[in-house]
């Protein structure tokens, strides 16, 4: 059919796989210098388990033995655990790095939460991290001292320039963040990635004004790529709203955060008058601001009959639903309309997360008076993926993804439904960056893992596939080691 993409039939070690002529141009990762396979990643949805598994088992050695050439962090650890350039599928769980640390490793390295005292130190474990060789003779171009982590940052968007590097950070509340850098094409695939699980499990949302109760203007990798996912769905600049009306850089994160401090005068004027002064102007100011934003937003919406998302943390979707209880009256959506959160709570909060939906199904609703479908996306900075609630409370992993559970062994369980770590090694969507085989700080019970599909045990909502089941995720680490789109 005219203006639709041509369809090529490939085989690779028997597997039949239907792939999209043109999203394979876009998106082939022999072309971008990785390993093979299918060629889109929405074409996983269309292979069986057994032909999904085996695909994605290949790719996972295959990404092994290449970051293991290219990426010295990477090799270093894997190696530490007596795996060599070539590894077994029965050495999965060797391959695994922690979440909670592997780009937080600069801090043991450096001595110090702060890269910006250290710069060059930094600039190294950077380069140590990624699987391209960076020119170190450009080292000579940064300062000795920055003023902030956002200035050094910058700085190295800047003078490497022309590898398309971008850093993007977690929002943890322990003020050490996360840093993790990708180049486009591991962009683009992660913004694909996203954009694929919004339209299979979200529906399409190029029609909706998109409401964000996030800063524009940030660092943090989920609020990022939320806004890349909202432009590769469609939805027009003009249409899409970011309601936190000031930027939100890692050092502001940290100060308001309250529990990492600069060291002498700078950490006193942090602890006594930047860190008071962020919270008053955040309770008096911003909050208030971004709610009075989002609430004018939702009213216009609603006077002319537009299908609305509106994405927030679980408090700030609550100042909203507060505002129309105060007011006496309930919002009215158009049907089709959406709300969605992510990440759950970093702060002490007064209500309970069933609390919370209570309120928002009795203000805002959709016009026949029935609450607005409400769902969780689950993620983490370290990965390029999320999975999203369907409409029984399950978490999908997408297909591209191979998900596992640890036991208390570090052993990866088979088991159709088993509790434990998560685990999971993204070979396609991750990028070349860097190998996205990584170890959760989250037990999850997971349900059809490691593609090992057994019907009787499909989500009830008729995906099948790879889930959390709804209520299970507990973190088992310190709260502050981990990201969440909530804390901004």
């Amino acid at each position: 059919m005219e203006g639709q993409p041509r369809r090529n039939r490939i085989n690779r070690d028997g597997l039949d796989v239907m792939i999209s002529e043109s999203t394979a141009a876009a998106h082939s990762p022999v072309e971008a210098g990785q390993i093979s396979g299918p060629a889109a990643l929405a074409d996983f949805w269309d292979i069986s388990p057994a032909q999904r598994r085996k695909v994605l088992l290949e790719a996972i050695l295959e990404g092994h033995a290449r970051h293991y050439q290219h990426n010295r962090a990477y090799r270093d650890t894997v190696s530490a655990r007596g795996v060599g350039p070539s590894a077994s599928i029965a050495e999965l769980p060797r391959l695994l790095r922690p979440t909670a640390q592997t780009f937080k490793s600069y801090i043991d390295l450096l001595g110090t939460p702060f890269p910006q005292d250290k710069p060059e130190a930094f600039l190294a474990w950077a380069a140590d991290q990624i699987s391209i060789e960076l020119p170190r003779q450009r080292f000579q171009q940064f300062r000795q001292r920055y003023a902030s982590l956002e200035a050094l940052l910058q700085d190295f968007e800047r003078i490497y320039a022309d590898y398309g590097l971008e850093v993007s950070t977690s929002s943890g509340t322990s003020g050490r963040s996360t840093i993790m850098i990708r180049d486009q094409d591991s962009i683009q695939r992660t913004v694909e990635s996203f954009y694929l699980s919004f339209q299979r499990y979200l529906g399409r949302l190029a029609d909706h004004r998109a409401i964000f109760i996030m800063p524009g203007d940030t660092r943090i990798a989920m609020a990022r790529m939320v806004g890349f996912s909202v432009k590769r769905v469609g939805i027009p600049p003009e249409r899409t709203h970011f309601t936190i009306p000031f930027p939100a850089y890692p050092d502001q994160v940290r100060v308001r955060a309250g529990r990492t401090f600069r060291s002498g005068w700078r950490g006193y004027v942090e602890r006594r008058w930047m860190n008071p002064f962020m919270n008053w102007m955040n309770e008096k100011y911003v909050t208030p601001r971004a709610t009075h934003l989002t609430v004018e937003l939702l009213e216009r919406s609603e006077a002319e009959g537009e299908r609305v998302l509106l994405f927030g943390g679980l408090a700030q979707l609550h100042d909203v639903a507060l505002h129309f209880q105060r007011s006496g009256r309930a919002l009215r959506l158009a049907p089709g309309s959406l709300l969605g959160t992510g990440g759950g709570f970093k702060e002490l909060y007064a209500y309970t997360p069933e609390q919370i939906l209570t309120d928002l199904e009795a203000a805002i609703q959709i016009v026949d008076g029935q609450p607005v479908p409400f769902r969780d996306v689950y993620g983490m900075a370290e990965g390029n993926w999320a999975a999203m609630q369907c409409s029984q409370g399950n978490y999908h992993i997408p297909p591209w993804i191979y998900a596992a559970v640890l036991d208390e062994d570090d052993r990866l369980q088979e088991t159709p439904d088993s509790t434990g770590l998560l685990a999971f090694f993204d070979p396609f969507g991750g990028g070349s960056l860097f190998p996205a085989f990584f170890k959760s700080a989250d037990r999850v019970r997971l349900v059809n893992g490691t593609c090992l599909e057994h019907p009787d045990y499909a989500c009830p909502c008729g995906e099948s596939g790879a889930y959390i089941v709804q209520g299970t995720i507990r973190r088992v680490d310190l709260l502050d080691e981990a990201g969440c789109a909530a804390q901004v």
